[in-house]
């Protein structure tokens, strides 16, 4: 192409831009995806960073209080108890460990423990009403004072059960006196004592909590199988005794089978035998 003897290059047609749709290839479902993976991101470094700050030092715990006034149980001592079960800081403490820990303390029949923010645990005491106490064969005069057995403030008992026997045999007492508590309340007696003696023999003295009687007698339960004897006695009391509870002296359940009654005739006793019993 030539204008007034010039020469000048041949123009083409531009090709026509792309439409603004092909500019770019993020389509809506990528942009979800990208939009994802950052939540994604984000929610993990919060939660390592979270991670971190309760691994930290940070959070720790300054104060454990007492919240309710105690009447038998040392305040002292269920502080101390608490402290020690602390395992973590304020924001990872687990408390139904420390609640474990202090029930366990004598007199204590339920622990509550709360976060109080920002540095301290607060302590809910709930006291036993009723309570049993230990005492050794080797010291009959001393009652141990920190022998006491957790019972539920709903159980109102008119005398506190003594628990007698060697030292060694402590536990056992603790554990043969939970078991049998349930099967004589059920019935409508109470333990005043359970013993076991240094040949390893079984005796447990009971009162009935009749209103209308406060009849106490002796029950014998022999070396084995004690809470098994008095399953089967508190049976058959509630069928055959119970309205005789008056007149009852003794009941031998040293049998593997029935039992043997001593009862109180005017002053004096009688020994009545069940029918197919066997000594043991």
């Amino acid at each position: 192409m030539s204008v007034s003897g010039i020469d000048l290059p041949e123009l083409r047609p531009v090709s026509s831009m792309p439409a603004a749709s092909d500019a770019t290839d993020v389509t809506p479902d990528r942009q979800r995806r990208w939009l994802g993976i950052a939540a994604l991101a984000i929610l993990l470094v919060s939660a390592l960073t979270a991670d971190q700050i309760i691994r930290s030092g940070y959070f720790t715990i300054e104060k454990v209080t007492v919240a309710n006034p105690l009447t038998h149980v040392d305040r002292g001592i269920v502080e101390r108890t608490a402290w020690r079960s602390i395992q973590g800081n304020y924001l990872n403490v687990d408390l139904s460990q420390i609640e474990e820990s202090l029930e366990t303390l004598p007199g204590v029949f339920q622990a509550m423990v709360r976060r109080v923010w920002p540095d301290a645990l607060e302590l809910r005491i709930v006291e036993t009403q009723a309570i049993a106490r230990f005492q050794s064969l080797q010291n009959p005069n001393e009652l141990s004072v920190d022998s006491y057995i957790n019972l539920s403030p709903t159980q109102t008992l008119s005398a506190a059960p003594v628990l007698r026997g060697p030292k060694t045999q402590r536990e056992t007492l603790v554990d043969v006196f939970f078991s049998v508590f349930p099967l004589l309340r059920e019935v409508g007696l109470q333990p005043l004592e359970l013993s076991l003696s240094k040949a390893g023999r079984w005796t447990l003295e009971l009162q009935s909590n009749d209103a209308l009687t406060d009849a106490r007698f002796m029950l014998l339960l022999g070396r084995d199988g004690a809470v098994e004897k008095v399953d089967r006695f508190s049976r058959s009391y509630a069928i055959a005794l119970r309205r005789k509870v008056d007149l009852i002296a003794k009941v031998d359940m040293r049998y593997s089978s029935g039992f043997a009654v001593q009862w109180q005739e005017e002053g004096a006793a009688s020994t009545v035998q069940l029918a197919g019993l066997s000594g043991n």
